[in-house]
């Protein structure tokens, strides 16, 4: 065991304790006052690590956010690392995913995605701080609370911190099989509205434009965008219209579920979907795209140096991907290097058996800690 590692692993018992803290403190994205309070709890907590500052962001519709600064007096880009206090488990969750420790395992909702990843962050620039062993820049650390609803009051406040950044390091959880992830697939959401005109279904079927039909014409094309093979889907996932049993229904709303691999796709795919034309005279054809989130492609010289640094450490890493988004699929997009799933391993993430593997939790602290001295 290196001298890093081993240092971690003696701090596992505190670790634990605050994981079991965050946990404890509730923090369903759309309950301000609840998400609020393991705010106040983190900002008190972010001062006794020794922040030279901790800035609280103020939001209307969601939890406060918290900016904190370490070094801040060094010269060189800051490293920057990324994390998210909000969940997608409503209040009382405990009562049905209670807290509770089990064959090496930590389970709680919130716990693996992603409260033992700030844990993990805290604990690696502490121990850098205590060790004198910072790097001779500044570390900045952002906690936001939208993360699980696609970061609507964040996006520009990370991408504002990460523009001039030299390194960002996200804290999400790792892939299932414990690797750090390099990529993950970018994604659109679109609102697909088809008009076309009512009439009585019995009387005067022929004076009316019928929707549905129109849709469904529309439904076959889209879903030949498909492109599964290289990572691109295109998922119809909600579907409403029509107004009653014996009227030409006037109008169709659906959804339209995106995910690619890279910006190319994502553009030829935002084409083809907003040029969409009607099928039968008449009717009429609106595609709009509602929200995006651009993909995090791989760059394979991030992994290497990220491996190297580890492999010196006596910590061996591994690389994957997913296609769910993170807030780092923002900082990867404007170029600004970008290390994603450096959180604690685990499985059950957003489900009933949410659990963190306490093992990771040193061994991870001690990759971080790695990482921010000889990047």
């Amino acid at each position: 065991m290196t001298k890093l590692l081993e240092y971690f692993s003696s701090r596992r018992a505190d670790m634990l304790k605050l994981l079991n803290e965050m946990v404890q403190r509730e923090s369903f994205t759309s309950e301000k006052a609840s998400v609020d309070r393991l705010v106040d709890f983190m900002e008190s907590h972010l001062h006794s690590r020794g922040a030279s500052s901790v800035q609280r962001v103020a939001q209307a519709d969601v939890g406060d956010f918290l900016l904190a600064k370490w070094n801040d007096e060094a010269a060189g880009k800051p490293y920057l690392l990324l994390a998210h206090l909000d969940t997608v488990h409503p209040t009382s969750s405990p009562d049905t995913m209670p807290i509770q420790i089990e064959d090496g395992r930590f389970y709680g909702p919130g716990a693996l995605d992603m409260k033992a990843g700030i844990v993990i962050a805290l604990e690696a620039i502490s121990a850098l701080r205590e060790r004198n062993q910072l790097p001779q820049r500044p570390i900045h650390f952002l906690l936001t609370t939208d993360e699980e609803i696609g970061s609507p009051f964040s996006e520009a406040l990370i991408k504002e911190q990460a523009r001039h950044c030299e390194l960002v390091l996200v804290m999400e959880p790792a892939t299932k099989e414990g690797a750090i992830k390099t990529w993950r697939k970018g994604g659109g959401k679109y609102s697909l509205t088809i008009d076309g005109r009512a009439a009585h279904a019995g009387i005067a079927p022929q004076e009316g434009i019928n929707a549905i039909i129109e849709f469904a014409q529309q439904a076959v094309d889209i879903n030949r965008l498909n492109d599964l093979k290289y990572g691109t889907s295109v998922s119809i996932t909600l579907v409403e219209g029509g107004s009653a049993g014996n009227v030409i229904p006037a109008q169709v709303r659906a959804h339209i579920d995106t995910r690619v691999l890279t910006m190319e796709a994502m553009n030829r795919l935002h084409a083809a979907l907003t040029s969409l034309y009607p099928k039968m005279p008449g009717a009429k054809v609106n595609c709009v795209r509602e929200r995006q989130r651009p993909p995090m492609e791989r760059r394979p010289e991030l992994f290497a140096k990220a491996a190297a640094i580890g492999e010196r450490h006596g910590l061996a890493i591994y690389e994957g991907g997913t296609g769910g988004g993170s807030d780092g699929n923002f900082t990867a997009a404007m170029g600004v290097p970008t290390l994603d799933g450096l959180g604690a391993h685990g499985d059950g993430a957003h489900a009933p058996h949410e659990h963190v593997i306490i093992d990771s939790l040193p061994r991870q602290a001690a990759l971080i800690a790695a990482l921010l001295m000889e990047w």
